[in-house]
């Protein structure tokens, strides 16, 4: 999901953004259930846009949870 926000396939990036704008509410609560559900443990790479990279947990997921939800709120109010 983050690497379709940042970087959508064009000519798609109004639909995408739309979508995500509409979707974000629901988004961010599913987003804090995983988050609950998180071992924090490390997994192996499968080229995800930020696979293992820092965070609240070892595997990442923390810092990537923070990052889609600033931008799905960016979304939902029209700022950027």
């Amino acid at each position: 999901m983050l690497g379709n926000l940042k970087n959508p396939p064009e000519p798609f990036g109004d639909i995408i953004r739309t979508h995500f704008r509409l979707k974000a509410r629901f988004l961010k609560v599913q987003l804090d259930d995983w988050l609950n559900k998180d071992d924090g443990k490390s997994t192996q790479s499968d080229g995800a846009y930020n696979s293992g990279v820092g965070g609240g947990s070892g595997n990442g997921f923390q810092k990537d949870v923070d990052e889609l939800k600033a931008i799905l709120t960016q979304l939902e109010t029209g700022t950027s």
